[in-house]
């Protein structure tokens, strides 16, 4: 992909929570000039029915046609110029294969609920789109009021992190973001000079940062927008934290995921990572891995 996406799929379940990925798809669809597509997936059509009698408006006759309806109130003035869809079967499969179909690049999704301590349900199907999408998935938990103005792309200077920021320029080209990378200096508390010693190992870490960007085809526009934030601790903590107290609205992620056993370690720790954040957050996965789960 030589720019942003050109289509966008934005999966809602009528639900107020997905009030806010809509808002976001909406506004991305007008930056980008994107085409978007609104999905809703009835996962069982037929748990409508009811075999008690009951009035003619509580047994709608079709199932699809009250669905749309709903959308079409639901999506608002949006659906003058958004494509309309309704579809049955299991909701991360019939995203994928609606991007799929529709060419989406993109799928914008909403989160289950808040949670206390500042933690998100990210709800079973956007953990399955985690696992499986083959597609960029935006997972939106803050109101939309404007575009993204805080970005900041988490990186661990893998293959994997490389593609997200490649995908970072191309997504917000011009745009100004900081390049996260949390890192422990392993042995430093058997030192006699831990602060001499930390100092030490972040001019290495600096080096592999400078590395790191020069190997990407957009090194020139990398170095031009982006600030580095290389800081000592652990990476999911000052994570969080850095996205509290800088205000970030949106947190770019490279993931892989290749097999089952990845998923198991590494995946669990993604979503920890991603149902603490506090903004949204956009995975892109590896275009290798992503292959693989086509």
């Amino acid at each position: 992909m030589s720019g942003p996406p050109r289509g966008i799929l934005m999966a809602t379940d009528l639900s107020s929570r997905c009030d806010r990925a809509l808002d976001r798809a909406v506004l991305l669809s007008e930056q980008w000039q994107a085409k978007l597509t609104i999905l809703h997936v009835l996962e069982d059509p037929a748990s409508w029915d009811d075999e008690a009698p009951a009035p003619s408006w509580r047994r709608p006759p079709d199932p699809f046609a009250i669905a749309q309806r709903r959308l079409v109130e639901d999506v608002g003035p949006a659906a003058m110029s958004a494509s309309l869809v309704v579809e049955e079967g299991v909701p991360s499969e019939v995203i994928q294969r609606t991007a799929e179909a529709r060419g989406c690049d993109l799928i914008v999704t909403g989160i289950a609920r808040d949670e206390p301590l500042g933690r998100f349900l990210l709800g079973s199907t956007v953990e399955q789109l985690l696992r499986s999408s083959a597609r960029p998935l935006l997972v939106v938990k803050n109101r939309a009021r404007h575009a993204y103005q805080n970005i900041l792309v988490a990186t661990d200077f893998s293959e994997t992190s490389r593609h997200a920021l490649e995908m970072t320029v191309k997504y917000f080209p011009g745009q100004a973001f900081r390049i996260f990378h949390a890192y422990e200096a392993p042995l430093s508390g058997f030192t006699t000079d831990t602060a001499s010693y930390r100092s030490q190992y972040l001019t290495g870490v600096e080096a592999q940062y400078n590395a790191f960007v020069n190997s990407s085809p957009s090194a020139d526009l990398i170095r031009k927008h982006a600030t580095p934030l290389l800081e000592f601790g652990a990476p999911d903590r000052l994570l969080r934290d850095c996205v509290r107290e800088t205000g970030v609205d949106l947190v770019v992620l490279g993931t892989q995921g290749r097999n089952a056993l990845f998923e198991m370690i590494v995946g669990s720790v993604a979503k920890q990572i991603m149902a603490e954040l506090p903004c949204d957050a956009l995975v892109l996965r590896e275009p290798d891995a992503a292959a693989e789960s086509e």
